[in-house]
């Protein structure tokens, strides 16, 4: 059952809480004893319509002699214009019920007036909901009016009541008289009742607002309006509001009913919406929901400004279309597998349930006890309840499929992660300070102290020509893949491949890079074996090193970035490395790198030369690490290196001699030493073995 069934069933009870009975009993009196507590008059008491509106209590009195007061058979006139009045006779045999009082189970009419009879003729009491509540002589949500009854001898036993009853709503008439001891246990039971049912429903209400501020989700903001203005309904067509939150206000008493029954759907249906998701599964409907909720927004406004009897037919057609369109959208959902909208159907079912057995005990069909009598309301908050359990179920659904989007989405960047990481190092990325290759930027740059190692294939282009383009690609991938992973063994990064060439960045230390060097010179000789194996000719590398400030950062356009390293710390890395094919060494130097390599003191080095290099002004200071030479050419160098020490001092102090017997010591014992060939040429280059010129021309 829908919000909207729920304002039907609200106008419907309203008027079916008198039934319809056959003949009345022809008794003339209403006899109160003590064997009974409580009596429903409706049956005994006859009345008169008073067209004009305009009798007097004389008037009926004179129409009482005359007999014109009759037994209809119902006391529910529906919307009338008429006023009614209302002849009721009781005799008083009771002994014990020290009072009794008459209640009219029906709050929202516009005046109730009692007439009591007295020795100086009928005295009126008003009341009704057009006077402030303070006002009434029983502080009730009901009309009560009490029978003056007493034990003394000279008080009546007996008289003729007469009550007037006009109003613009729904005229009602639930009559009963009770025993002060009935409707004090009645009264205690409807406060505990309504205050654990109005104290559920406002509490929820709180309960949903507070998670809409945290998670801000529609749903729960107008299913808190709904549930307000339900609350708010209720009370008002209960009385308790009048009695309670608007006791001065008679206008709020009179209209409150008609405006919240209209704004009740129009919550309803924009709650629908967002709890069902229409605008994704049912678009067409969403846009039928939408016109409806703003057809309930003008009828709202409208049911403000004119008489109640004129709108009250139309807002009850509203809220009966309203009915099938919301079921319709619900069952349609839960078809296409939202869960949630089955806590949405049971939730109006419930409640359903509860108005059927309030309206079976109103025709008399259930026993009048705990469970009919309050089963509306018992129906409504086992509403409220599925409906917010429906709410977290629906919260839950989103926060899964979020969840596993989420996932998704996780699981989508780390495959593109990894992509891009084999496009732009994650250390690149790490050095510019961005976390992702997306965040990065046109001109993104950063200073940095870092060491430089450029390794390059000697003589490729003479390997390349003998292979195909696919043989040279196996090649080169070949032996990309194996020395990569030495230089991030030893905490460096490749920064860009340039054909055979590695070009590589290490921002821990110079010794990092300067162990990587070494120990891809050493992998090289277990990776020629595999050629040799293959029928492949060996290859040799050289390793240049040099260390110093650069600019790590991007270049290029907007829509085509490369990360790259613009620095002369770099240019002379790349000197430094096409000068080990002139002194025929496998891994130099620079001086600033051989300074670390002098603290560390674990590998062997040499001095090789004074050079000036393309760019620079001043020579530079280049120097061999030959811890990766073969084990014979290392001894050879370690033997030779005092001799080789004491030539090059010799020669840079223009000693030519002594320089000459120096290197003439170390090729005694080295002869294929290159770096003493290329001095002892500077020093005799006409008389130089043809050998030894053919290899420093190589």
């Amino acid at each position: 059952m829908t919000y909207s069934a729920r304002i039907l069933l609200f106008i419907s009870l309203a008027l079916l809480s008198s039934p319809i009975f056959s003949e009345p009993d022809t008794s003339s009196d209403i006899v109160l004893t003590d064997e009974q507590d409580q009596y429903d008059i409706r049956n005994a008491v006859s009345f008169l319509v008073d067209k004009e509106k305009n009798l007097t209590i004389r008037d009926v009195l004179k129409a009482d002699e005359g007999h014109q007061f009759q037994k209809f058979g119902k006391t529910n006139f529906g919307i009338t214009n008429f006023a009614y009045w209302v002849r009721i006779p009781v005799m008083n045999r009771s002994k014990k019920v020290r009072n009794w009082y008459m209640e009219i189970s029906h709050p929202v009419l516009d005046h109730v007036d009692f007439y009591i009879p007295s020795a100086s003729g009928y005295i009126p009491k008003f009341s009704g909901d057009k006077l402030p509540f303070h006002e009434r002589e029983i502080n009730h949500r009901n009309f009560i009016f009490e029978l003056p009854f007493g034990h003394d001898e000279n008080e009546s036993s007996e008289g003729v009541f007469y009550l007037r009853v006009e109003s613009e709503s729904t005229i009602s008439l639930p009559l009963e008289i009770l025993s002060e001891k009935t409707f004090a246990n009645r009264n205690s039971t409807e406060q505990f009742v309504f205050g654990l049912y109005y104290g559920l429903i406002f509490v929820m209400a709180l309960y949903n607002l507070f998670i809409f501020f945290t998670v801000r989700d529609l749903s729960y903001l107008f299913y808190v309006f709904y549930i307000v203005t339900f609350g708010l309904l209720q009370m008002s067509l209960n009385g308790i509001a009048f009695q309670f939150i608007w006791p001065n206000s008679v206008w709020m008493a009179s209209y409150a009913p008609t405006f919240l029954i209209p704004l009740l759907p129009t919550f309803v249906i924009l709650f629908s919406r967002y709890f069902l998701i229409t605008f994704e599964y049912l678009p067409r409907m969403d846009k039928v929901l939408l016109l409806s909720s703003a057809v309930g927004l003008i009828l709202t406004i409208i049911s403000i400004f004119v008489k109640i009897s004129s709108v009250l037919g139309i807002l009850a057609v509203f809220a009966m279309l309203n009915i099938p369109l919301i079921l319709g959208c619900a069952i349609y959902t839960l078809r296409k597998g939202y869960r949630p909208a089955i806590y949405y159907l049971t939730a109006w079912l419930t409640l359903l349930f509860g108005g059927v057995l309030y309206g079976l005990k109103a025709f008399g069909i259930l026993p009048d006890i705990f469970l009919t009598n309050y089963g509306l309301q018992i129906g409504a908050g086992l509403e409220v309840i599925l409906l917010s359990f429906a709410l977290a179920s629906r919260i839950n659904m989103i926060k899964k499929e979020k969840e596993e989007a989420q996932a998704k989405t996780l699981e989508m960047q780390k495959i593109l992660t990894e992509s891009y990481a084999r496009f732009v190092p994650k250390d690149f990325l790490a050095n510019l300070g961005k976390e992702s290759i997306l965040d990065v930027r046109l001109g993104d740059q950063i200073q940095k102290e870092m060491a430089v190692l450029f390794s390059d294939i000697r003589s490729f282009t003479t390997l390349s020509e003998q292979m195909t383009p696919a043989e040279n690609f196996n090649f080169i991938n070949s032996y990309l893949s194996r020395m990569s992973p030495i230089i991030q063994r030893h905490n460096g990064f490749i920064d860009k491949f340039i054909g055979d060439a590695i070009m590589a960045l290490f921002q821990r230390n110079v010794i990092d890079a300067v162990s990587a060097g070494v120990e891809m010179q050493k992998y090289l000789k277990v990776y020629n074996e595999h050629r040799n194996r293959q029928g492949y000719m060996p290859i040799q590398i050289g390793v240049g090193i040099h260390s110093g400030s650069l600019m790590l950062g991007t270049i290029g356009a907007e829509e085509r970035l490369e990360g790259t390293v613009i620095s002369d710390t770099v240019n002379l890395a790349s000197r430094i490395e096409s000068l080990t094919k002139v002194y025929g060494s496998r891994i130099a130097v620079s001086e600033s790198t051989i300074e670390e390599v002098k603290k560390e003191g674990r590998f062997n080095f040499r001095f090789l030369d004074r050079v000036k290099v393309k760019g620079k002004q001043k020579p530079v200071s280049v120097y061999e690490v030959f811890d990766g030479d073969e084990p014979e050419q290392q001894d050879l160098k370690i033997k030779t290196r005092e001799s080789y020490e004491k030539g090059v001092k010799a020669f840079y102090a223009h000693a030519f001699d002594e320089a000459k017997i120096q290197f003439e010591k170390v090729i005694s014992l080295f002869p294929d030493d290159k770096a003493t060939q290329l001095y002892l040429k500077r020093l005799f280059p006409v008389t130089h073995t043809a050998k030894a010129v053919e290899e420093i021309e190589d």
